[in-house]
Formats: C-alpha cells, structure tokens, sequence
C-alpha cells in the first residue's frame, strides 16, 4: 500500500511537472512571437491634415498587417517639408505621396514603386487610377480663362506641391502666363487643400490652386456649395467625373526605400495586388485599390521643367523634354526664392493688413509657429524680410552692411529658433503669419 501511494505521489509530479513545462513553453512562444514581430513604417502625404490621413489610410495598414506574417505596418503623416527629414532618420520604410513629390524625392534617395493607387470616387461610383489639376475662381468672379489671371492674387499648396501647384503652372504657362512673374501675388498656404478652398470663398484671393475632385469631395461632405466655384480652363475625359484645368496623371505611388528588403517588398506587393478581390477590400474596409505601377514619366518631365525654371526664373517658359532634374535640396531652396521673389516685385500691390492676415484663420499648421515667431530678433525679421524677398546671403550682407558669414549665422539660427526644416518651409510659414514684410503681427 505504502509503495502504491509513492508511486501515485510520483506519477502526480511528473504529470505537474510535464504540464508546467508545456505552459512555461507555450509562454515562451508567445513572448518570442511577440518579440519577433517587425514593424514597418508607411508614411502617408497628410495633405488634408493629419488627423484626416490617419482616417484615411488605417484600414491598409490593418490589412497589410493581416495579411503579411510578422509584421505590423504602422502610419506615419508627413508634410511636403517633414519627410525629407523622417527618410534621412531612417523612420520610413515605405511612402505614399503624390508623384511628383515621389519623382523629387526618388531622385535623391533611390525609391522604387511597387504600385499604384486606384482612388474610389463616390461619385461616379469607380476607382480612378489617374487624376487632374483645378484651378477654381468663385462663381461671381469676372476671370473667364487662366490668360486673365495675370496681376490677380492666386492661392496654392506650396512650390512643392505637385497636383496642388506645380500641373497648375504648367497650364498657365501654355497659355502665356508665368506664375512667378505676371500675378499680383502668390500665397503659398500650406495643407490642407481645404484652406485654399475657404481663401478663395472668403475672397481673400482671386484664384487657388486645388486638387482635381476637391470640390466635388467637399460638397458631397456638405461643406461647400458646389455653385459658388468655377474650374478654369475646365476639361473632360472619358470615365474620369471630376472637373479638371489639366491632363490626367498617374495616381499616387505606394514606394520603398532601399532600405527594404527585397523578400519584403515582394510580400507587401503581393498583398496590395490582392486588394483586387472584392472580398478582400470589403473584409477590410479598403475603399482605395492598388494596381501594378503606371508609367510616371510625364510627371518627371513636367517636374524637370518646372525645376528648371526656378533654376532661372527671370526666363521665358521652357520646354518641358529638354532638362533633367535637379538635387531636391537645391529645388527646395530655389522654390523658396522664386516664390518669394514674386512678392518683391509686387510688393505694393499687397495687402497689409495684418490684423486679417493672421490668427484667428491660419490654419493649425501655421499656429504653432506663432511663439516660434515672436521670439526672433529685429535682427533675424530684417534678415528673415529680405529672405523673403528672393535675396541670397551676399545680397542680404550687402543691404545690411554685415559679412556674408554673419547672415549665414542668422539663417542656421532662424531654422533652429522655428523649427522649419528647410529655408522654403520657412518663407512659407512666415508668409502665412504675415512676417514676409518684416512686420510683427504684435
């Protein structure tokens, strides 16, 4: 009896043991597959707000991460500005932008596209895998053509803005007008597009620069009346139901750094092509389709032309097959001054009201630069006033009667006070704040 209970007692051990073992085991594969998992960062162009591109993109992310074992994909919004910063910090591994802004980019930092965006359009009830410039007046406006915007106020993205500047003035400059020349002004607002729309509406300029489908968009939201607007220069095209100034381009490109491997790449190109089937994107709420890529040479061309008249801005319009593309950094730099320059020569022509100009209607973007603003010195607005007047260091040195290392001085320190990123960023932030005329808004 004594050796039967001892052997019961053992066999009751062993059994705790082995089943201690199995959970400790069990355990320790999910910590290891907890510990194995990837994450791979998407950042996404937030031209409607961050807040708004999260909305938008969070259902492919859930769904690459569903689909590819591994790993989860998590959104990062970036600005025409920010991500040149979130790719040299290595915080991307993949990017969703407009084509131009991919074409500059991919220039500097060898992206590769895996696919191309079919973007759903309530209204016609398809997905569009091209898309238009609009150039938008309000409906009473007196302006018929886009010959007749020369010395009117126009309102845009930013230099950097494919869709939502760089297709426009394309078109203006087919039909004679040369939007860093012939304008009474030109305001680079910033995102979102929707800020373009309302400075158009408020009659703050005569004209704005927008995404093709904008309107439409908005006004199935119920926030605008879609008769208060008129497209310029409006075109048609088959199975395409927006109103458009321009040609159609290629949608949006879904790019991998080269940081990427190869493997992986292929899994998330497999999976976006999956999106395809109606099952799949009604699974996981995909509203937005992805194809093979399409050919993005017609953007690079008109984004090599466009460079290449900032690059010599007092020039006549250029053709757009005869010049290469320039480095992004030097792009960045002369966008700002050509821009800019359209304010110097027009100066009087300007508004300067400030109490309008300013809060409360800058968008949020822009508020959060206002401290930022007021800390700088008489010395930095003077030299920050005349940045925005198209004037390079020597030039600066010269009206101020200081060394051209000083005025370098000045400039590290004006990007590090505000945190701009970049000197066009910069001119940006200080033309929506009202600091371009070395005036504080105080």
């Amino acid at each position: 009896m004594h050796l039967t209970r001892r052997l019961i007692g053992a066999l009751v051990a062993l059994w705790a043991c082995l089943s201690i073992g199995e959970s400790l085991a069990q355990t320790g594969a999910g910590n290891h597959a907890v510990q194995s998992e990837r994450v791979a960062h998407i950042g996404v162009l937030a031209y409607r707000g961050n807040a708004a591109a999260m909305v938008e993109w969070r259902p492919l992310a859930d769904y690459l991460t569903g689909s590819i074992d591994g790993w989860r994909f998590e959104l990062v919004p970036v600005t025409l500005a920010s991500v040149q910063g979130e790719i040299e910090a290595r915080r991307l591994d993949f990017l969703i932008t407009n084509p131009g802004h991919y074409v500059a980019l991919a220039d500097r930092h060898d992206l590769s596209v895996i696919a191309t965006r079919e973007r759903w359009a309530d209204i016609s009830g398809s997905h569009l895998s091209q898309f238009g410039t609009a150039i938008i007046v309000a409906s009473d406006s007196p302006i018929a053509s886009l010959n007749d915007l020369k010395g009117t106020r126009l309102a845009a993205i930013s230099p950097d803005a494919f869709g939502g500047f760089q297709v426009a003035w394309s078109q203006m400059q087919l039909q004679g007008v040369d939007a860093f020349r012939d304008l009474a002004s030109l305001r680079f607002l910033g995102f979102p597009h929707d800020e373009v729309i309302a400075a158009v509406a408020r009659k703050e300029v005569d004209a704005g620069i927008i995404r093709g489908g904008l309107l439409e968009i908005l006004a199935g939201e119920g926030k605008i009346e879609l008769d208060d607007f008129r497209v310029l220069n409006a075109q048609q095209f088959d199975g395409f139901p927006y109103q458009v100034s321009s040609p159609l381009f290629a949608e949006w490109p879904f790019a991998a750094l080269p940081s990427v491997e190869k493997r992986m790449c292929e899994q998330v190109l497999t999976a976006l092509l999956k999106s395809q089937d109606p099952e799949i994107s009604a699974k996981y709420g995909l509203r937005d389709l992805w194809s093979a890529p399409l050919s993005y040479e017609s953007t690079r061309k008109l984004v090599g032309a466009y460079q290449a008249r900032l690059a010599a801005p007092v020039a006549g319009p250029v053709s757009a097959a005869s010049y290469s593309l320039v480095p992004l950094a030097v792009f960045a730099v002369l966008a700002a001054l050509a821009f800019a320059m359209a304010y110097s020569r027009r100066g009087a022509a300007l508004p300067v009201d400030r109490a309008t100009d300013i809060d409360p209607r800058a968008p949020a973007g822009f508020q959060q630069y206002e401290d930022k603003m007021k800390s700088l010195t008489l010395r930095e607005r003077e030299i920050l006033q005349l940045i925005c007047g198209g004037k390079q260091t020597r030039a600066i040195a010269g009206v101020l009667g200081i060394s051209p290392k000083t005025v370098e001085f000045h400039r590290t320190n004006l990007l590090q006070k505000t945190q701009a990123g970049t000197m066009a960023h910069l001119v940006q932030i200080a033309t929506r704040l009202g600091y371009d005329q070395g005036v504080s808004p105080g």
